[in-house]
C-alpha cells in the first residue's frame, strides 16, 4: 500500500549530541523558546524557526528565517557533528522517558502516497505555515525532522525488528537535557532493509504528528519532480504514546457565573474530587474539571452522532459543553480557551485560575481513534493529541 525505502543518510556524532539536537519546541512557552535559543548557538532549532518563534532576529521575515536557517545549518555541517552512513540504510529510534519507550523506524516516505491519500491525515493544515515549511525545504535542500507515522501493529515487522536488535548495536546513544533517553541503530543489510520495506506495501500509513511538514512535501513534489521523497518515522499503534492536550476555558464577562456553574454540574454529571488534581480519566468521556476552586470528576455528554469524529472526547467537550454553555466557537474563540499539557501545567494554572477560569482535564485520544477519524476523512479539531515523546530533529539529516 505504501512505499518506504532506505536513504544513504547522516546521524549526529556522540560528541554533539548535547549541543544539536532540538528539544521539543512546541511545548515550550514564549519565554523559554527565547531563552532556549539565545544560549543554544548550535541547536538544530536554529535551522527551523518559523515566524513568531522567540529567540534573536524573531520579527525577521519568511525568507530572512529561511537563510538564517540555511546559515545555521551550514556552521553546523561544517563542525562536524553529522557522520554520513555512505549506503543505503534505514535506522531504527528509540526514545524513552521513565515509563515509556517506543522504537521506530526512520526511513523515506512516498510523497506520492500523501498525496493519493495513503499516509493519512487527521489535522487540517495551515496552507501558509506549509507554504513556509515547502520553501525551506527546497532552499536548504535538508530535511531533519522526521513526521511521526503510526502504523498497525504486524507481528511480521516486529520480528523483524527484533532480530535486527538482538545483533545489531546501537552506535549513537544519549539523554537529551530534558530527560528524554535516545539511541540509534543502523539498518544497513540489503537483506534486512528490503524484507522490512516489502512488509509495508501491505500497509497504510497514518501521520501522528507533522501534518505541515508532510503538506509541505506534497506542495514542493508539485514544484519539483525530484522531491518524491519525505523524511519519516514509523512507530507500531501498540507502542507510540499520546498524551493529552487540555482545555483552560474563560466564562465570558457577561455570563451569570453561578448559573454556569451550576449548568456544568448539571450537564458533567459533577463530583468532588481530588484526584483530578494529578490523575487522568480512566474511561471514554469521563473528564477532570477544576471549578471554582476545586476539582471535580464528571462524563461528557454523549457523542451528537455514531461518527468516529463526533465520538472523540475533545469533539464532545466542543459540542456538548464548550459550544452550548460557554458560547465557545473554535474557529473564533475571542482568547477565552487555551490549551495546555499535563500535570506540570495543571498544577500550575489551577493555582492561577480565577472565578470565571474552568480547566478541561480529558484523557488521551488513542492511535485506534486517530485511524479510525483519518479512515473517514474528517479532521480533528486543533490540539487534540500529543504525540510524547516526539521525534527530534538534529539526530538525523537527509539532503537532496
Amino acid at each position: 500500500m505504501v512505499s518506504v525505502r532506505p536513504f544513504v543518510g547522516q546521524h549526529i556524532r556522540p560528541d554533539f549530541v548535547r549541543r544539536v539536537p532540538a528539544p521539543a519546541f512546541d511545548s515550550m512557552s514564549g519565554a523559554e523558546r527565547t531563552e532556549y535559543l539565545a544560549t543554544h548557538p548550535e541547536s538544530y532549532t536554529l535551522v527551523t524557526r518559523s515566524p513568531g518563534d522567540g529567540g534573536p532576529n524573531d520579527q525577521a521575515s519568511t525568507q530572512e528565517l529561511i537563510d538564517m536557517g540555511g546559515e545555521a545549518l551550514q556552521r553546523i555541517v561544517d563542525s562536524g557533528a553529522f557522520h554520513e552512513v555512505d549506503r543505503p540504510a534505514l535506522f531504527l529510534y528509540r526514545l524513552a522517558t521513565d515509563d515509556h519507550a517506543q522504537i521506530g523506524i526512520v526511513s523515506l516516505v512516498a510523497v506520492q502516497d500523501y498525496l493519493d491519500g495513503r499516509v493519512k491525515r487527521h489535522e487540517q493544515v495551515n496552507v501558509g505555515r506549509a507554504g513556509h515549511l515547502s520553501q525551506h525545504f527546497e532552499q536548504l535542500g535538508a530535511q531533519s525532522s522526521p513526521i511521526a507515522l503510526g502504523y498497525r501493529a504486524d507481528p511480521a515487522i516486529r520480528s523483524l525488528l527484533d532480530d535486527v536488535l538482538a545483533r545489531v548495536d546501537p552506535i549513537v546513544e544519549f539523554t537529551s537535557g530534558d530527560g528524554l533517553k535516545q539511541a540509534v541503530w543502523v539498518m544497513d543489510d540489503e537483506a534486512d532493509t528490503t524484507a522490512l520495506c516489502a512488509a509495508f506495501a501491505a500497509h497504510e500509513l497514518y501521520i501522528m504528528d507533522g501534518h505541515h511538514r508532510a503538506a509541505a512535501a506534497g506542495q514542493l513534489l508539485e514544484r519539483r519532480e525530484d522531491a518524491q521523497w519525505m523524511l519519516g518515522v514509523l512507530f507500531a499503534d501498540d507502542r507510540v504514546n499520546i498524551e493529552p492536550f487540555h482545555r483552560r476555558a474563560t466564562i465570558a464577562a457577561d455570563a451569570d457565573l453561578a448559573a454556569t456553574h451550576e449548568a456544568l454540574i448539571q450537564t458533567l454529571s459533577l463530583v468532588e474530587d481530588d484526584t483530578r488534581a494529578t490523575e487522568l480519566p480512566e474511561w471514554p468521556g469521563g473528564i477532570g474539571v477544576w471549578m471554582n476552586g476545586r476539582w471535580w470528576s464528571g462524563t461528557l455528554p454523549d457523542p451528537a452522532s455514531d461518527s468516529p469524529l463526533d465520538s472523540i472526547d475533545p469533539v464532545r467537550l466542543q459540542t456538548g459543553v464548550l459550544g452550548p454553555i460557554f458560547d465557545i466557537d473554535p474557529s473564533n474563540p475571542a482568547g477565552r480557551i487555551n490549551y495546555f499539557l499535563d500535570e506540570k501545567d495543571r498544577h500550575v494554572l489551577a493555582a492561577a485560575a480565577d472565578e470565571r477560569d474552568v480547566l478541561f482535564v480529558l484523557r488521551p485520544v488513542t492511535p485506534t481513534e486517530v485511524f479510525a477519524v483519518a479512515d473517514a476523512g474528517l479532521d480533528m479539531p486543533p490540539k487534540s493529541t500529543y504525540v510524547f515523546p516526539k521525534p527530534r530533529s538534529g539526530v538525523f539529516l537527509r539532503r537532496f
